[in-house]
């Protein structure tokens, strides 16, 4: 007879227990099973039988109040042909046999005459008597007291779990397999039960394989020591379970475990017992960030599984913060970092669809166009934020290094959206990893689940984008709609120098070739062997910065001889590329292309400002130097344009702004009302919005409060203002900035009313000088309230040289306006330019010069004191 004490590890039966010895050093403890004597409990049952009635009550009885608790047994006779033990344990120095029968859950065996006169045998009657008398356990008469147990599955794993899936269920861990794999009895929702064998959802304990026909024993390392730790803490325990997935055989159950001292797969995996398991953790009920966090502590600690763990090496500048400068596929990206440097960058663990061969104008796209444009949208100028997770050799599939990192926007993984709605897959590695690698396979899981992008059921979409400018022939087609149509929107996909782009129209679902007008833009080397020209290299660089792969408006004014569409590009609605590129110096005005422009005043002042700061193309130039003229060719006559005009703003007596009496005149009177309704319902600016000068605002008019069109040409920072001009009718004011707001896109479409001018062929003081103020007061009376004819004389940088006419009086020179400020002292002529010295306008300055006469003969104004006045000069206004 031996005895001691011992932990309660299971309970079999009411009558059969399995008691646990102290740890060993190197193992798990021993263990033995004991029978109580005396006594006979009902037995569960199995796949082949049933339960006896009251079993598995009588069972949880005792598994309640015995399994992990420390008791005294003692055994008190061994059956040699089975070498089964059978004895008394005790639990608070009480006989367990004694507890049972008084409760009712186990009834007296047939007792030997060796041991009638043992004091417990006489006791147990005692006890069965009362259980009877009471119909307590066993002896209940107000049912069978059987159960209704499932031991394996009445239909498919799948089926199984779509009723039960991500409900949690009561359950008993009857069982341990290894430290990952359980036999669990699961209670259902309608009160029967099911046996399963379930692997926990997340993690891969080591195996433990042994005593299967046919196939070696395996025992990995820590696989006995992570067995144990699932035992002592789980074995018999009552659990909840949540079936979370059926595994790629159709067969095997994953679920999550959840006891109320923690999560067992947690437990495992923070004690290097077991690993993350890639593909179930993306079903963990709550995520697998907690699995991975505590896999991470493990390695740290190298313990058990990771005792031979090397951390990897990150490389230099492994995390950066840059701008996206270009979308390359979609799944890669160029960014330009702050110091400067463009690296290409993959997005780590994920793969978008690739471009299928392409037909003659077609382009058929699995997918590749949609994620292509997803990144754009979401990155292309965007501020982000790099990791770099792995760097990948050089290989077949990729010939040059490849850094695969995290981009994030903010907090968003622009790889985890791509992948969430179906527009890449992700690429299963056990070494090489995104930060990110599960929410990534969460996300593709999900993706699958709603038939999202490429798991669509639906076939590949296909793209067909005809080329607008394949031909001049072709693009003398597309012309006369793209005129008609005001502002395009359009996509920039290549820049071949800073004037000339390739873009996407997505609405027409075509492509064109596009030439800013008005400009000279030096070229740049299309090829490493090639020579840029002077500053092409920096032009080519500033506006690929800022309108690579961006939306952009464009406004078609005409055709070259290759079939590439001339005009206007808007980036931000209102900036202006080729006014920028002026700005800095890059480009130079095209005097032909740009005087046709109704954008030429806007070009002409910002090349001015260039050579005034003398940047770049102009850094050798004085911007007060007088340029060389043109040979004039005097065999043809000049070309004058006839308009008719009113002034609506004088700056001086011969500087001034006129309308252009037309049927967009018309067109301005209704927006200026339809602009005032606007502001009425809406007149305040967004948040953080500054207006910047060159933009197109709205403005509220200090005279009459009322809303007009204007153009931000100063900010005065120390009094929270702006100087405007009111591009309708050319005066100017400094406004607060709450008087100023964005101007909405749909007034910007009607061009500028208001162009700048000066009269011909003659200089008149400013206002600043002798005679301005009196020169000024007197054209105001020539020209108030009158229709009047202006004869365009020269255009030059953007204004208008005009002689005009009150054609209610007449139309001869010496009549003009012009004509009217020479004689009266207040204007003299300038003959110094091509366009006086033509022979078919020798005539009208020679008039001119007559006037000049008399009002010095008379000494009117300028001549009050003689003739002191230098004819010629060079500065108009």
């Amino acid at each position: 007879m031996s005895s001691g004490k011992a932990v309660v590890k299971s309970v079999l039966s009411a009558d059969m227990v399995v008691l646990s010895g102290r740890p060993r050093a190197g193992g798990p403890p021993a263990t033995r099973t004991l029978g109580l004597n005396y006594i006979q409990a009902p037995k569960l049952g199995n796949k082949d039988r049933a339960d006896e009635p009251f079993a598995f009550a009588a069972r949880n009885f005792l598994r309640k109040l015995l399994v992990g608790k420390e008791v005294m047994f003692r055994v008190d006779h061994t059956i040699p042909s089975t070498g089964r033990e059978y004895g008394a344990i005790y639990l608070n120095q009480e006989n367990l046999a004694h507890t049972l029968v008084r409760e009712g859950w186990a009834d007296i065996r047939e007792i030997r005459a060796a041991e009638a006169g043992n004091v417990d045998v006489e006791a147990l009657y005692s006890y069965r008597a009362e259980a009877q008398a009471a119909k307590r356990g066993i002896w209940a008469e107000d049912g069978s007291g059987v159960r209704k147990a499932h031991y394996t599955l009445d239909g498919s794993a799948d089926e199984f779990l779509e009723k039960v899936k991500g409900k949690q269920l009561p359950a008993i861990i009857e069982s341990i397999r290894d430290g990952s794999t359980v036999r669990a009895c699961v209670t259902l929702p309608n009160g029967e039960y099911q046996y399963l064998t379930l692997m926990i959802s997340g993690i891969r304990a080591p195996i433990i394989r042994q005593g299967i026909a046919n196939t070696d024993d395996l025992v990995e390392p820590f696989a006995e020591e992570a067995k144990y730790f699932v035992e002592s803490r789980l074995l018999q325990r009552e659990v909840r379970v949540i079936l979370e997935l059926v595994g790629q055989n159709g067969q095997n159950i994953f679920a999550s475990i959840l006891h109320p001292a923690g999560n067992i797969a947690e437990a495992l995996v923070s004690n290097g017992l077991a690993k993350v398991a890639d593909w179930s953790i993306t079903h963990v009920t709550g995520g697998p960030s907690v699995l991975r966090e505590a896999e991470r502590k493990a390695q740290a600690s190298k313990i058990r599984l990771w005792q031979d763990h090397v951390e990897k090496a990150k490389g230099q500048d492994h995390e950066f913060d840059g701008v996206v400068a270009r979308v390359m596929t979609g799944d890669t990206v160029i960014v330009r970092n702050n110091k400067g440097q463009e690296r290409k960058v993959r997005l780590s663990n994920v793969k978008a669809p690739s471009r299928l061969p392409q037909q003659k104008g077609i382009e058929i796209a699995s997918f590749d166009y949609e994620a292509k444009e997803f990144l754009r949208k979401r990155l292309i100028g965007k501020n982000v934020h790099v990791t770099i997770d792995y760097v990948k050799p050089p290989s077949d599939q990729f010939p040059e290094t490849t850094e695969c990192g995290t981009v994030k926007v903010g907090e968003v993984n622009v790889a985890e959206q791509l992948v969430l709605r179906g527009l890449a897959d992700v690429i299963k590695s056990r070494e090489d990893r995104s930060q990110f690698y599960d929410q990534l396979l969460v996300a593709e899981t999900k993706a699958k689940t709603d038939g999202k992008g490429k798991h669509s059921t639906k076939e590949a979409p296909k793209y067909k984008f005809s080329d607008a400018s394949e031909n001049a022939t072709k693009a003398k087609q597309f012309l006369p709609f793209f005129q008609r149509g005001g502002r395009t929107q359009a996509i920039v996909e290549y820049v071949a120098n800073g004037s000339r782009f390739k873009l996407i129209i997505p609405k027409e679902n075509c492509k064109m070739t596009f030439v800013l007008g008005g400009v000279r833009c030096p070229r740049a080397a299309r090829t490493p062997a090639e020579k840029s020209e002077p500053f092409g290299a920096e032009a080519l660089d500033f506006v690929s910065r800022r309108c690579q792969q961006r939306e952009v408006e464009v406004e078609v004014e005409s055709l070259d001889k290759t079939g590439g569409f001339i005009g206007t590009m808007w980036l931000n609605k209102t900036d202006n590329v080729a006014a920028q590129l002026l700005e800095e110096g890059l480009a130079t005005v095209h005097g032909y292309s740009a005087d046709q422009s109704k954008h030429a005043t806007l070009l002409y002042s910002a090349e001015r400002s260039a050579k005034q700061a003398r940047k770049n193309l102009w850094a050798n130039v004085d911007p007060n130097a007088v340029e060389e003229e043109e040979e004039v060719d005097e065999t043809k006559p000049a070309k004058k344009e006839y308009l008719d005009v009113v002034v609506s703003e004088i700056i001086s007596g011969g500087h001034f702004y006129v309308q252009v009496n037309n049927q967009n005149i018309q067109g301005l009177e209704k927006m200026m009302s339809e602009l005032g309704i606007h502001h009425k319902a809406s007149s305040t600016a967004p948040d953080n919005w500054k207006p910047r000068v060159g933009e197109t605002v709205s403005a509220k008019f200090t005279e009459d409060n009322q809303w007009y069109r204007a153009k931000v040409t100063r900010n005065v920072a120390e009094s929270k203002s702006v100087e405007v001009i009111y591009v309708d009718y050319g005066n100017s004011e400094v406004i607060p900035l709450t008087r100023v707001v964005p101007l909405p896109a749909q007034f910007s479409k009607l061009p500028q009313q208001a162009q700048e001018a000066v009269l011909s062929y003659v200089k008149v003081p400013t206002v600043k000088e002798d005679y301005g103020i009196e020169a000024a007061n007197r054209f105001r009376d020539l020209v108030a309230g009158r229709n009047l004819v202006g004869v365009v004389e020269q255009r030059e940088h953007g204004v208008m040289h005009l002689t005009l006419y009150d054609p209610t009086i007449s139309q001869d020179p010496d009549r003009s306006l012009n004509a009217e400020m020479v004689r009266d002292g207040l204007a003299t002529v300038f003959t110094k330019t091509r366009y006086a010295r033509h022979p078919s306008n020798q005539n009208l300055v020679a008039k001119f010069q007559e006037s000049t006469s008399l009002a010095k003969r008379e000494r009117l104004n300028l001549f009050e004191y003689g003739d002191n006045t230098a004819d010629d000069e060079d500065s108009r206004y």
